[in-house]
């Protein structure tokens, strides 16, 4: 068989190094000229590299196309293949065909990632073998790959992935939150729900659908519905947040707790209850409301994971009092507003980046607003304006990072690196 893998990515090197490794001929298509370093990682498998473009003579001599997350449904290459009648895959959509792990599917806006790491830290804890990835972590073509699949699969899922995957047949499945993201790419918010929603539409009997109450009820009046031989969803929120050890503060872990929690009970059929003690030493993400240190005794937060309006609120309300916020980068066409809900938290607004001037004119007039082109800039003043206000600092950007960084990883690390003379020794 040969195949076609389209976007030289994460994604699209995972799936490579799996094809390759099982003797398969792959082809690689990719719309940006690689570097030196990336082509040849994909070189050194034996991959047939054309890179600086997509074009439909790719397609000659395949039998199978894998796609990355970032290739759209309606790719031109993509709507040949089908064309053609070749088989068209998602990198998730190889993996689990060739995988005989038990998975846990997490989708969501906002809070999978700690939800998944939580569940891994539970099933190891327990003596179980796990590995998660997927949105968060590595690919899970490349855990078959390198040999490292394990007994538990736990997966994030992003709406691309989703998107591009058929049914994912999990044995428990979680909905974290939603709210206003990539509207861009789905055209429209039902859209993106409706790719998320896609976890939902065929699970197998029996698997276990943990969704929000509100998330429920969005979903049935869009006209979403969970099959009827399948395990009732549980949807209360204050049920899973009584989930979570005594130690956990923040509202938000506290609810991703009761998801992890509720989705291992499941699968090893043990009381919800009695698991909650093996979450008391998790430690959180980095990037994600991670504590850095202090400042005259007061906390400094890195939330570079924050990309979107919601998980910014998040941030906010985790918070013990007023902060100074950093918030900007490239936004999503949603409206800053609703950080008014949390402004007693907000001692002064610190805005920079693309969407900067978007974010201080939705949010004027409610608390001092400091204005900058970039974070590099914004982080050349902050000893200043940290000397005028005895409060915490708060990075949560709320909109993507891709104006000034190659991520939010990046984006949180610069920042880290920024603040750290800073920081009380």
């Amino acid at each position: 068989m040969s195949s076609l893998i389209i976007g030289g990515g994460v994604s699209g090197y995972g799936a490579a190094s799996y094809l390759t490794g099982m003797g398969q001929k792959v082809r690689l298509s990719e719309r940006a000229k690689l570097s030196p370093d990336e082509a040849r990682r994909f070189l050194d498998l034996g991959v047939e590299l054309r890179d600086g473009g997509h074009h439909l003579s790719h397609l000659d001599g395949i039998s199978q196309v894998i796609i990355s997350p970032g290739v759209p449904s309606q790719h031109p290459v993509l709507l040949a293949a089908r064309d053609r009648g070749l088989e068209v895959l998602s990198e998730i959509d190889l993996a689990l065909r060739n995988s005989r792990a038990r998975v846990i599917a997490v989708t969501g806006t906002n809070g999978k990632s700690t939800t998944c790491a939580m569940i891994g830290h539970l099933l190891s804890r327990l003596g179980h073998e796990v590995c998660v990835g997927g949105n968060f972590g590595d690919p899970p073509t490349l855990m078959l790959a390198e040999g490292r699949m394990k007994d538990f699969l736990v997966l994030e899922l992003s709406s691309y992935q989703l998107e591009a995957s058929a049914q994912v047949q999990a044995e428990a499945a979680i909905f974290t939150s939603f709210s206003h993201d990539h509207i861009a790419r789905h055209g429209s918010l039902a859209a993106y729900f409706a790719a998320k929603w896609r976890l939902f539409s065929n699970l197998p009997n029996q698997s276990l659908a943990i969704i929000p109450e509100a998330i429920y009820l969005q979903a049935k009046s869009l006209g979403f519905s969970l099959k009827s031989s399948q395990h009732p969803p549980l949807t209360s929120v204050d049920y899973l947040k009584s989930l979570a050890p005594p130690s956990m503060e923040e509202a938000q872990n506290r609810l991703n707790a009761g998801f992890a929690v509720s989705a291992v009970a499941h699968l090893l059929g043990r009381p919800a209850a009695e698991l909650t003690p093996y979450l008391a030493d998790f430690h959180g993400l980095p990037h994600r409301c991670e504590r850095i240190g202090y400042i005259r005794g007061q906390p400094v937060v890195n939330d570079s994971k924050s990309t979107n309006v919601e998980s910014t609120l998040v941030a906010l309300a985790s918070q013990g009092g007023a902060t100074i916020l950093l918030m900007g980068g490239k936004g999503k066409d949603e409206p800053y507003g609703p950080i008014l809900s949390e402004r007693s938290k907000i001692a002064v607004l610190i805005t920079f980046g693309a969407s900067g001037g978007d974010i201080a004119k939705d949010l004027s007039g409610a608390f001092p607003i400091q204005e900058f082109s970039t974070l590099k800039a914004a982080m050349a003043q902050l000893g200043g304006i940290i000397g005028r206000y005895q409060c915490g600092v708060l990075f949560s950007p709320g909109c993507a990072s891709f104006d000034e960084f190659r991520n939010y990883e990046q984006r949180g690390d610069f920042f880290r690196q920024a603040v750290m003379p800073l920081l009380d020794r």
